[in-house]
């Protein structure tokens, strides 16, 4: 049991490509992308009380029953073969909300991670993972972080090996997006498989080379967020005047990325960036082993 403060990181994901493949029966959508863990994250503390709560410093965030990291931590509590200790958490929050990075799945990974660790291990990864997938779709992949293939909904993951040092620029334009709003509307297309798709159905099991990704980069969110919201096209331009080799959004938005071979034009862009006013980020791949 738990006698004083425990503090788990919380990492978020960028989406390098993210394909729509079409509608499910249940109301979900199934995608192909290729994800990766990032250094950039959020900050949670643990410690006994005599009832579970939550605080944040975010006051955009809403620390009820809605949170996923309560939402995280009543299923572990209903699931767990153990007696689960009531915990005040402190959520520092530096991932932008609603910005395509997976901050609040991100969170309830940290918290399921968290647990599990305060009441020896009742379940292994996978374990944690079948429980984060009852929570959202992006939080079966932040248990362990890392790069994989993820198909279905979120939940089907192939582990890749990543190849190449490269370092991101992150800028969020102030517009938080709404998944949903999003995947009203894009409209699917039954076409053949773009170059994509194609790229990352040959990766199955195998490793990615950045630079061999950069060249098929594709997001079907993109145009319906930048017809939405000009700011997302004017940020990619200003990352490849930067010296970006490519730039792209993660998930449904509104976050873009530029990619950059070069660590010091990388933080260069990302200084100036912050200079003009916007909320940017230098960040970096993030291995699954950090969380062991």
């Amino acid at each position: 049991m738990m006698e004083s403060e425990w503090t788990e990181r919380a990492g978020a994901k960028i989406n390098l490509g993210l394909k729509i493949l079409g509608k499910r029966s249940d109301g979900y959508h199934d995608i192909l992308s290729v994800v990766q863990g990032i250094d950039l994250a959020d900050t949670l503390h643990f410690r006994p009380a005599q009832h579970s709560s939550m605080t944040c410093t975010d006051p955009e965030v809403p620390c009820n029953g809605d949170n996923l990291v309560l939402r995280a931590m009543a299923l572990f509590s209903r699931r767990a073969p153990v007696t689960c200790q009531p915990l005040a958490v402190h959520l520092e929050k530096r991932v932008p909300v609603g910005a395509g990075l997976g901050g609040g799945s991100a969170d309830a990974a940290a918290t399921l991670r968290a647990l599990n660790a305060l009441h020896d291990n009742p379940f292994d990864a996978e374990g944690l993972r079948t429980l984060a997938a009852e929570l959202g779709s992006d939080i079966p992949f932040l248990i362990e972080g890392g790069t994989a293939v993820m198909r279905g909904r979120g939940e089907l993951l192939e582990p890749l090996s990543w190849r190449g040092d490269v370092h991101y620029v992150l800028v969020y334009p102030d517009v938080a997006v709404s998944t949903a709003w999003a995947y009203g509307r894009v409209e699917l297309v039954l076409t053949d498989p773009s170059p994509y798709t194609k790229f990352v159905t040959s990766l199955s099991g195998g490793c990615v080379d950045y630079r061999e990704i950069m060249g098929v980069l594709e997001n079907d969110f993109l145009p319906v967020v930048e017809s939405a919201y000009p700011i997302v096209a004017t940020l990619r331009s200003h990352l490849e005047q930067a010296g970006a080799c490519v730039t792209s959004m993660s998930g449904s938005g509104s976050t873009v990325y530029g990619i950059f071979d070069d660590r010091n034009a990388a933080l260069k862009a990302e200084k100036k960036l912050r200079a003009q006013g916007h909320r940017s980020f230098f960040c970096q791949p993030l291995v699954s082993d950090t969380y062991n």
